[in-house]
């Protein structure tokens, strides 16, 4: 799992610096190589290292433009992925090829969206030395002629890349300076909630750091691409980081759609752990993803209730309400046939055609 990986890569970075050798010296040798020798005919693999806020910039461009089309067109994702990454490096437009004439997907020949972001999280200190994996305190001075003491190291946190994972110390440095900063605070142990729906931007952005990716539990969609859910629904449950949780858009649609007593249930605790109920009765408990890396993000805030929380019973019939496709699988199925079925007809002719006298 993403998440294993990257409390393994923090505690390698945190503990042994000296295993920063191989990621030093992979920032040093970024990369792009054309062509491999296993290449079928036709076709060309690339490979490429890049320093991972660019690659995670560069898939979020990517996946962008891969998803402006319309359900129908007859592609699989990643090879409209591939044709995006084809499109906006040759310059040419990428089209929905579904061949329908009230097609509904758009021409992405345009540049994407301008607010494209991509999120590093990262300790003062680390970025305050962030060209050095380690910060030094100064030694001991001693008139006494056996040898100084080793100045004593205090290991830096390394950063976190919002759904790329653990930036080395090391390499924070090649982007600090093209990076624009903005201090993440706790709001504290008795922050009064806000009086509105929405949280400010200043909650939001407490709210994503401390969570890192969506909440539910075995998903780790990036906390940029999620929505900030209200555990207990608002108004009755405050807009205030006891109550305030990420969550992808599928997952935020299952636990508002399909919960009381026989969907999913959740409680969050003051320090951002959630308890998930499943219909099926287990439980499951999801933690911080900046537990280990910032645990100043996880310390307690305020606590809403004394008791158990309130249970806002759902509406009858609630999971009517559920959004639905615009079209069904079967009708994306159908569709798709018969997409491929006329980019076949022309060979199929050809084949068939009798030959000359």
């Amino acid at each position: 799992m993403k998440k294993t990986e990257d409390a393994i890569d923090a505690l390698v970075d945190e503990h042994d610096p000296g295993a920063l050798r191989r990621a030093t010296h992979a920032a040093s040798e970024e990369t792009v190589q054309f062509g491999s020798p296993t290449d079928a005919a036709g076709t060309t693999s690339i490979y490429a290292r890049l320093n991972s806020p660019d690659a995670a910039l560069m898939e979020q461009n990517v996946e962008e433009v891969a998803r402006r089309v319309c359900d129908a067109d007859p592609r699989t994702i990643d090879q409209r992925r591939a044709h995006a990454i084809a499109a906006k490096v040759n310059g040419t437009a990428f089209k929905c090829a579904c061949g329908e004439p009230d097609c509904t997907g758009g021409t992405a020949g345009d540049a994407p969206a301008a607010n494209a972001v991509v999120y590093v999280l990262a300790h003062e200190t680390s970025v305050d030395g962030a060209t050095n994996a380690e910060r030094s305190e100064p030694a001991e001075t001693s008139t006494d002629p056996e040898p100084v003491a080793e100045p004593r190291r205090s290991p830096a946190k390394p950063g976190y890349v919002f759904g790329a994972g653990i930036m080395p110390t090391a390499l924070l440095g090649g982007i600090v300076e093209r990076a624009r900063i903005r201090e993440v605070r706790h709001p504290g142990h008795s922050s009064p909630p806000e009086p509105r729906y929405t949280p400010s931007r200043t909650l939001a952005e407490f709210v994503r750091c401390r969570d890192l990716t969506c909440r539910f539990p075995g998903c780790d969609k990036p906390a940029q691409f999620s929505d900030i859910d209200h555990t207990v629904v608002y108004p009755v449950g405050p807009t205030h980081p006891s109550n305030l949780k990420c969550l992808c858009r599928f997952h935020h649609l299952l636990k508002t759609f399909w919960n009381g007593a026989t969907g999913w249930q959740d409680r969050q605790l003051a320090d951002g752990t959630i308890i998930w109920s499943s219909p099926t009765g287990h439980t499951y408990t999801t933690y911080p993803g900046s537990k280990h890396l910032f645990p100043q993000l996880c310390e307690p805030t305020a606590t809403l209730w004394t008791e158990e929380p309130p249970v806002i019973e759902p509406a009858i019939e609630r999971g009517a309400m559920m959004p639905k496709r615009r079209r069904t699988r079967a009708h994306n199925t159908a569709k798709a046939k018969a997409a491929e079925r006329r980019l076949n007809d022309p060979y199929v002719a050809e084949r068939n055609r009798p030959p000359p006298f």
